[in-house]
């Protein structure tokens, strides 16, 4: 990642601002040590061999400005190293000398001294743990980066976006898993720190899907989707939630709809399984399909030179008229059956044909003669008020959609009607945003 990459180098090459060793200091007294909340310098005992190479590669670096002179007597001042101060003097003598010559490499064998030596304060050390680890990023070693970058963590840093790098630097080593749990660290932070980095949440659920965990994958999106009322949020979120879950084709169908009420339908297998949906036992619903043919050719998305397609407009547009004469005609034996699944199937006809007023009449009405059994004794009452409640959010009765949607127990059910009930919120407060608008009379 380039953004990675310049940050990775604008970090490391950057000299070391830290008071200077006691040897390297002019002829001058030093001052008597201040008293009170003034911070008191560590005492250092250096060696005196490493104060006679240590010196002379100083000056070069320092008084002559000869970065790449004092690089090459470098290994000097290493050789004659006898202590944690000495290392911890060497360490931040070699990033100063490699931040002019822009040399990561050797400002790196310094990191190392430091990281190495007691002597280093903690703040330093968390703080160039973290350094290496950009650096090993940005020379795509990622399993050195992992390492470092979780050291610094674990010393306390929590800046420079550390959760999100750890977590690429894991997926770049197929660690999918663990790369999830980082990157979930990632957007936690950014929650805390007051807003929800949507970048993190697309990243996560790509990893979780990666690691073939749907569920997590669409878990991820109920935060954008939360957040902002956007089709192409909508479209990932239910495509990956429907491949998390065994759905029978009826809850499907619920699924397919709502993409489609979000305007998140996006590719011709998906216009394929809604159909697959409608059709599984004969043509049902011709009107709905014919409308959503319609809207996928209008798109062009799905082509009517596609034979599946064109066929399956061609079935369901010949059975449209016939459907649309008799509908009218069904309502009332349907409300005087004493078997509620004649109203609830009755219902599920007027609601694809986007009359959502009879299908909430029916739908109540079936729900009035509860239990709801179907042919083969198949309790479909839960179905019912499902469809009841989605009956009432495309009409806009949101308070009577949720209080339906409360209601619903089955799991895969339950699971579909968190997603309608986020519809049902950015429908409500859409609303509310246009009555807010209107000027007072």
């Amino acid at each position: 990642m380039k953004l990675v990459s310049k940050f990775a180098l604008a970090l490391s090459l950057v000299a070391v601002s830290a008071a200077p060793a006691a040897f390297a200091q002019s002829n001058e007294k030093p001052k008597k040590e201040k008293k009170g909340k003034e911070a008191v310098a560590p005492k250092r005992n250096y060696s005196k061999p490493f104060i006679a190479a240590y010196m002379p590669v100083s000056d070069l670096l320092n008084k002559a400005k000869n970065a790449a002179a004092a690089k090459a007597e470098f290994p000097k001042v290493v050789a004659a190293i006898g202590n944690d101060d000495d290392r911890y003097e060497a360490g931040i003598l070699a990033i100063n000398i490699g931040a002019p010559l822009k040399d990561l490499a050797f400002q790196e064998q310094g990191i190392d001294l430091l990281i190495a030596s007691a002597s280093t304060p903690a703040d330093l050390k968390k703080e160039y743990t973290f350094r290496k680890g950009a650096i090993a990023y940005d020379g795509k070693r990622f399993a050195d980066a992992e390492k470092h970058m979780v050291d610094a963590y674990n010393l306390g840093h929590r800046g420079n976006n550390i959760e999100f790098l750890i977590s690429n630097a894991m997926s770049q080593q197929s660690k999918d898993a663990d790369a999830v749990s980082w990157i979930s660290r990632a957007i936690d932070a950014s929650k805390a720190a007051g807003s929800v980095n949507k970048t993190y949440i697309v990243r996560a659920a790509i990893l979780s899907a990666k690691a073939k965990n749907y569920a997590g994958a669409a878990n991820f999106y109920k935060d954008l989707i939360i957040a902002e009322n956007n089709p192409d949020y909508w479209h990932d979120a239910l495509a990956f939630f429907d491949r998390s879950r065994d759905f029978n084709p009826e809850e499907t169908l619920d699924i397919m709809r709502l993409m489609r009420a979000t305007d998140g339908l996006r590719f011709q297998q998906e216009y394929a399984a809604y159909l697959d949906s409608l059709s599984y036992i004969g043509v049902r619903y011709p009107a709905e399909a014919v409308s959503l043919l319609d809207e996928g050719f209008a798109k062009g998305v799905i082509s009517r030179n596609n034979v599946t397609f064109s066929e399956r407009y061609n079935e369901a547009k010949a059975r449209l008229a016939e459907d649309t004469r008799t509908l009218a005609g069904t309502v009332a034996p349907a409300k005087a059956s004493p078997r509620g699944m004649l109203a609830s199937l009755t219902g599920d006809s007027f609601f694809s044909h986007k009359d959502y007023k009879t299908a909430k009449e029916l739908y109540e009405s079936a729900l009035s003669k509860a239990p709801i059994l179907d042919k083969d004794g198949g309790d479909q009452t839960e179905r019912t008020r499902f469809r009841l409640a989605m009956s009432k959010a495309m009409l806009g009765d949101h308070e009577g959609a949720r209080a339906d949607f409360a209601m619903i127990k089955g799991a895969n059910r339950k699971a579909i009607a968190e997603y309608w009930l986020m519809f049902i919120n950015h429908r409500a407060n859409a609303a509310a945003a246009t009555v807010a608008a209107v000027p007072a009379t």
